[in-house]
């Protein structure tokens, strides 16, 4: 195969150096022709115009002399590398030339200048003819030289095809058996390793789809493994419902679905969010209309005749649609429901029943664990920042606020207004009444103190029957309106407890900042003083902190 390989480009290098050896003749023929031709022009252009005078006639002369300086430069170049006999002739030819020409231009100009007569000695002379006569012999012998070597090449030439013709059939012979040999032997080979190439395809199918199995398991992981940190964070039902939301779409391609979370207050299941092409899903669901729900534990329909839930979509006879319902539940309780349904039918993404079931299944338990720990989250901050009895803040919230509104307002260049109201003769309920009721003339003057303040004020529960409302960007004046609007209003609430109807008023005392301190400690003991004051002065009022005395009055 070497061999026949390198053949062809070793015969065509050999016979390319003949062509090029016989056109180097060619052309040093075809410059010596172009040197006689250009003499014999200029020499015809002088003779005519030395007889007749006319410039028309030293056209072709003067074209001899423009292109003859070049063509001698290529002859000198063209003989450059042949043997001293051929370089000897070049340049006597190059001298005869120079002097042929000294002498055409010296008769031309004699003819300018004195006319006929005076070019006519030097042309009779013969002197000029001498100098052709010797270049035409030089020329005569340099073609015979060179007609020589032409014949040489072509004959060389000849030959070197003839021979690269004879190798070229040789080795294409050559290489016509060596791929029959070759043939023969892949064909044995190919026949004995086909049955192990299509094993070899079986198990690299096998192998490559036991591969994507794993990929596509271990890019599953690493999703729920995010997943699942972020639904470790704290945050809210809400955000966890988003986060779950935008994971069941990377997590289960192909399919579309909804997430309903469950109100105790009204024991309905509300659309909480979704995900895919999902079309008219019902914004409220009843509990009783999901079998999944009612049995408590995952439920999934794929065809017409399974059991389907009252919401679920019509059934259809296309092949790989299910719908699967899985509740949210964590410690006993049913938290929202997890709806997941089937993709577009082929689509290559699209999950099989028993894929979707186990992903949604994980997905969620982790949901609900994360809504479980949110809702747990919520009820220890309201039970850490609210009263128990009323659900208004407490007395802790209520120092932090005041402290943290009373320096907004010093930046803001406004005021805080603070009224600390006191029920009055509570314990005289407690003594008639009982404690039950009360604890229910706490909660309804609570709601009501609630309900009379903006949303957002502040009302809390400082301790006992006292009450502090803290009212944002309200000065005294302001502040002392609401607290005797609040005042008036809780004189004509009727509060049933144990069977009876119970009246019950309050002492207002109010102070705002700056006028009354700044601080929180400063302005509360001046509000409290006010409290003090309205108590001395008969119950049943409102006293600004400004129409106190001085005193301090302990709590």
């Amino acid at each position: 195969m070497v061999l026949t390989a390198t053949v062809l480009p070793l015969s065509l290098t050999w016979v390319n150096a003949a062509r090029d050896n016989r056109q180097q003749v060619e052309d040093r023929l075809t410059v010596l022709r172009r040197v006689h031709e250009l003499l014999v022009d200029a020499e015809t252009g002088q003779r005519g115009y030395v007889i007749t005078g006319k410039d028309d006639f030293l056209q072709p002369y003067h074209a001899a002399l423009t292109a003859l300086p070049n063509e001698l430069r290529t002859l000198d170049l063209r003989y450059g590398q042949n043997s001293p006999a051929e370089k000897q002739l070049v340049a006597a030819l190059l001298k005869n030339t120079e002097l042929r020409l000294q002498g055409l231009a010296k008769v031309v100009e004699l003819r300018q200048n004195g006319g006929f007569g005076a070019a006519e000695p030097v042309v009779t002379s013969g002197q000029g003819k001498h100098h052709m006569d010797e270049i035409r012999r030089i020329s005569g012998e340099l073609g015979a030289i060179e007609a020589r070597e032409l014949a040489d090449s072509d004959a060389e030439l000849r030959a070197k095809n003839w021979f690269a013709t004879a190798f070229s059939v040789a080795s294409t012979l050559l290489s016509i058996g060596l791929l029959g040999y070759l043939a023969t032997m892949m064909a044995r080979t190919i026949r004995r390793g086909e049955q192990s190439a299509a094993q070899a395809n079986r198990t690299s199918e096998a192998l490559e789809s036991g591969m994507a199995n794993l990929r596509r398991h271990n890019d599953e992981m690493s999703v729920l493994s995010e997943m699942s940190r972020l639904l470790q964070t704290e945050m809210t039902p809400a955000e966890a419902l988003e986060v779950t939301r935008l994971y069941c779409s990377r997590l289960m391609p192909g399919t579309q679905g909804t997430i309903y979370l469950y109100r105790n207050s009204e024991d309905l299941l509300e659309l909480a969010g979704s995900w895919g092409a999902v079309h008219a899903a019902a914004p409220v669901l009843e509990p009783k209309a999901c079998w999944g729900l009612r049995r408590g534990q995952a439920h999934h329909c794929s065809g017409a005749s399974d059991l389907r839930c009252a919401h679920a979509a019509p059934a259809t006879s296309s092949p790989g649609q299910f719908e699967l319902c899985l509740p949210l539940t964590a410690y006993g309780e049913v938290l929202g429901l997890l709806n997941v349904q089937a993709g577009a039918v082929g689509d290559s993404q699209a999950m099989s029943l028993e894929q979707a079931a186990a992903m949604a299944q994980t997905i969620s338990e982790q949901v609900a664990l994360t809504l479980s720990n949110a809702k747990l989250r919520q009820v220890l901050r309201d039970q850490s920042i609210k009263d128990p009895l009323t659900g208004l803040f407490n007395r802790r919230y209520m120092e932090e606020t005041l402290t943290r509104e009373l320096a907004r307002a010093q930046r803001n260049g406004t005021s805080v207004g603070l009224v600390v109201a006191d029920l009055d003769h509570f314990k005289k309920i407690n003594d008639t009444h009982g404690h039950p009721a009360g604890d229910a003339v706490l909660l309804a003057a609570a709601r009501h103190m609630a309900d009379m303040t903006r949303a957002s004020d502040v009302a809390c529960r400082y301790g006992g029957e006292e009450f502090v409302m803290i009212l944002t960007d309200c000065n005294q004046e302001d502040a002392m309106l609401r607290a005797q609007q609040i005042c008036d209003s809780l004189r004509q609430l009727a509060i049933s407890a144990s069977g009876t109807s119970v009246k019950v008023t309050a002492s207002f005392g109010v102070a705002a900042s700056p006028a009354d301190g700044e601080s929180a400690a400063v302005l509360f003991q001046a509000a409290d003083r006010a409290v003090y004051e309205a108590k001395r002065s008969g119950r049943d009022r409102v006293v600004a902190a400004t129409e106190t005395p001085g005193q301090i009055i302990p709590h």
